[in-house]
């Protein structure tokens, strides 16, 4: 398995090229939010850049909070996470290319806020959540390690707690949304078409 440094400068160009897509997006689409408000808030950026630097140091300074391997299984294990990033990657760009400006890190409902239905959004109701489960889902199997593991526990509580919280706001507030909630999965999409 990699491990050490090389694993440390890996997850810090993941996790680098994540910020500079995520402040990409945002610089791009909250001009067009009515209002003057940002999409980001600075207490989330300040806790993942924390949550980011325990990972970056993990491999380095407490190595012992880590599994490794010399089996080809453990290789094969790490290769399946970096695929996984990639696919988030992928995912988490084409989502912010059809939300745009509608993009926000809390839950709220904007002046001109619609259902959005195309793209992935068109597969799943929430991709972005969808890719950042399988950010730090890839982001364990590359180092997996006790703080990637609470990672990538936290995403999946705190962004379902948050999906839930945006699809009771927007069903009272959005025209048209609460259809969209009954014809599109939350996370992931159908294998099969309903009748």
């Amino acid at each position: 398995m990699i491990q050490g440094v090389l694993l440390t400068t890996i997850l810090s160009i993941i996790i680098l090229a994540f910020y500079a897509i995520d402040f990409y997006f945002m610089s791009r689409y909250d001009r067009q939010r009515q209002g003057g408000k940002r999409g980001w808030k600075w207490k989330y950026v300040s806790m993942t850049m924390l949550l980011g630097l325990v990972m970056l140091l993990q491999p380095v300074a407490w190595p012992s909070l880590g599994w490794s391997t010399d089996s080809p299984l453990g290789l094969l294990m790490q290769a399946a996470g970096g695929l996984l990033v990639v696919v988030a990657f992928a995912l988490h760009v084409w989502s912010r290319v059809h939300l745009r400006q509608f993009y926000v890190e809390r839950v709220e409902v904007q002046v001109d806020h619609q259902v959005i239905d195309t793209g992935p959004y068109a597969l799943v109701r929430h991709p972005i959540i969808t890719s950042f489960f399988g950010l730090t889902g890839g982001l364990f199997l590359l180092n997996p390690a006790i703080p990637t593991l609470f990672v990538f526990i936290y995403t999946l509580w705190d962004f379902t707690q948050s999906a839930q919280k945006e699809e009771k706001l927007l069903s009272g507030n959005v025209t048209g949304y609460e259809a969209y909630i009954h014809r599109t999965p939350r996370f992931l999409p159908r294998l099969w078409r309903p009748r």
